[in-house]
């Protein structure tokens, strides 16, 4: 009986760490060839007890356990708090038996990559392991199964229950047996139901899951009011025979915009049709948007394109301009190619958008490896641009970003300049000089200033420039997270004359998954101050448990004109499986130059 138990060792392909060899106590058998080990040994009749680092060793590895019993009588081997891997599986059991040609494990834990199998009880004979009453956990999916067998890289299981929901069962997946191979990431479950909220909405013969990616459950229903009602579907799912579940290929839109509310001048109202593909080698969308528009005494209509072909270095696209009140168009061929060099996309297109013609060039950057020494650290990139037209002059946009850092110290230097002026917004870069500077860890200070050029692509000039200061200053105790935050926008003509301008201050304090912020908008239009406000806004902690709630208040008050400007209110519900939002947002007096006065209500349902 002994030999046929140490037989049983070698034909259960068990894989251990380490070798027994260190031990202080170390018996070897000649036939068959085993070793039992421990610092701690002692014999009690027909019993070897091996305790302190108890270990067994055959020819294929060594099993660790915190005690060893073999009866040399019944043939019986029994260990306490074992671990090693089985079948390429991590394995943690509280106890394991060898009985009549097999290994029991008691409460084991099987592991690889990020999958863990739990199990009651699991049987090892010949080069399967047997499973019973699993649960198993992905970084995805929760799983139960009545029982199992794991065969390599292979889990197969039966009488399964799955869900995506972080807890609850509000979205279920049973099937009669499914098969995880772990190696692909993929699950297929056979004959399966998929049920909300316990009703069945679909019994698939066969359902494929990627194991290591969410699933793509957006909620496709939309309802909103901003001077109109919005509604319908967005993202629909038109699932095939061959997809997996929520892997769906083809999607469709279906929406009204801006339906009733109040006839006001430059009152739209809207029908979003879409249908998206998105393949492996690509993605079309087809799309068209008919809208009409109330101009004081009559409605004004007309039919906006949307439609795109993706497909590898093609790009094929139709639509619609708001600034040019038109249709646009273009095709552009651009293959790219990657590596530790940089990266290089080299165009050529033909395109009817502010400017009507061809271009070619090529788009990319050189880049220097990091280095690092000690607290020094550096890393150097080259970006450039540079396009030809037939009837204009060619552009060309090129400069460096240099990354320096020593300790907590950083500093962030770029510098671009521009020959020519772009034709059209694909190719175009502005010509630009930034630099930030950030130092301190918990606590943490900062200072940054940027120029940008502004292009004029339908003149074909520069027309001015954008400038931006910054500073803030923060602090993290862990518990608490304080940060003070300035920033200045302003717009500015070709001789540095400002046209605009703009500041915000904010100062928030988060603490336990909540954020609280004041913040100070004021604008300039000209010389003459345009607005000034002050604004309040509370952002809980995000519900974690079934049925918690959060409410999210905000508040503006216009400094200039002494009234409440805007008010806003977010309920969060969440069911353990879904996070269910109710929005509202007014804005009585509007402050910046794209506001108007309006209110808006939105409702949303997303996965957690």
């Amino acid at each position: 009986m002994r030999r046929a138990f140490a037989f049983l060792l070698f034909a259960f392909g068990l894989a251990w760490a380490a070798g027994c060899g260190d031990r202080d106590v170390v018996l070897e058998l000649e036939r068959p060839p085993l070793v039992l080990a421990g610092d701690g040994f002692e014999l009690s009749g027909e019993a070897l007890v091996f305790s302190e680092r108890a270990c067994l060793e055959d020819a294929s590895g060594t099993l660790e356990a915190a005690r060893i019993v073999y009866d040399r009588t019944r043939g019986v081997l029994e260990a306490e708090r074992v671990r090693g891997t089985v079948q390429g599986w991590r394995v943690v059991a509280e106890r394991l038996v060898g009985d009549a040609g097999r290994l029991v494990f008691e409460r084991a834990t099987f592991s690889r990559g990020d999958a863990t199998l739990t199990a009651a009880r699991a049987v090892v004979q010949g080069e399967a392991v047997r499973l019973e009453a699993v649960a198993a956990v992905t970084s995805r999916y929760r799983f139960r199964a009545e029982s199992g067998w794991i065969e390599d890289d292979v889990f197969l299981a039966e009488a399964v229950w799955s869900t995506p929901c972080a807890c609850g069962r509000a979205i279920e997946l049973l099937a009669e047996r499914a098969t995880f191979r772990f190696a692909d990431g993929r699950l297929l479950l056979d004959r399966s139901t998929f049920r909300l909220y316990g009703a069945p909405l679909a019994r698939p013969e066969e359902l494929r899951l990627d194991l290591n990616e969410p699933l793509d459950l957006r909620f496709p229903l939309r309802l909103s009011y901003a001077n109109g009602w919005n509604f319908g579907v967005e993202g629909l799912p038109l699932p095939a025979e061959d997809e997996a579940f929520g892997r769906w290929r083809t999607r469709l839109t279906l929406l009204a915009e801006g339906v009733g509310g109040v006839l006001v001048p430059d009152k739209t109202e809207a029908v979003r049709m879409a249908v998206d593909y998105r393949g492996p080698d690509g993605s079309v969308r087809f799309g068209l948007r008919p809208v009409r528009r109330w101009v004081g005494t009559a409605w004004t209509d007309w039919v906006e394109p949307d439609v795109r072909v993706v497909s590898g270095p093609l790009d094929a696209r139709v639509g619609w301009s708001s600034a040019l009140e038109r249709p646009t168009a273009a095709f552009t061929l651009a293959p790219s190619w990657k590596g530790g060099w940089g990266r290089l996309a080299v165009f050529g297109r033909l395109a009817d958008e502010v400017n009507t013609g061809l271009s070619a060039g090529a788009t990319g950057a050189l880049a220097v490896p990091g280095w690092r020494k000690g607290a020094f650290s550096a890393g150097l990139e080259f970006p450039f641009a540079a396009a030809l037209y037939p009837d204009a002059d060619p552009y060309l946009w090129g400069g460096g970003r240099a990354r320096l850092g020593y300790g907590d110290l950083s500093l962030d230097l770029q510098l671009y300049r521009a020959a020519g002026v772009p034709r059209y917004g694909y190719e175009a870069r502005a010509a630009r000089e930034a630099v930030r500077f950030e130092v301190g860890r918990a606590l943490r200070a900062s200072l940054g200033y940027a120029r940008n050029a502004r292009y004029d692509l339908a003149a074909g000039t520069v027309s001015g420039y954008n400038r931006r200061y910054q500073a803030g200053l923060g602090y993290d105790g862990g518990a608490v997270t304080l940060a003070a935050g300035w920033r200045r926008d302003e717009t500015l003509d070709l001789a540095g004359g400002q046209l605009a301008a703009s500041e915000r201050w904010t100062l928030s304090v988060a603490r336990a998954g909540g954020e609280a912020e004041l913040a100070w908008w004021r604008g300039w239009d000209g010389g003459a101050l345009g607005y000034s406000e002050l604004r309040l806004a509370y952002r809980p902690a995000a519900p974690d448990c079934a049925g918690g709630w959060a409410l999210a208040p905000s508040l503006g008050w216009d400094l200039l004109r002494g009234q409440v400007s805007r008010a806003g209110l977010e309920l969060t519900l969440n069911d353990c499986c879904f996070v269910w939002t109710l929005a509202y947002q007014g804005v009585f007096v509007p402050q910046l130059p794209e506001e108007s006065a309006q209110q808006n209500l939105s409702f949303g349902v997303r996965l957690r």
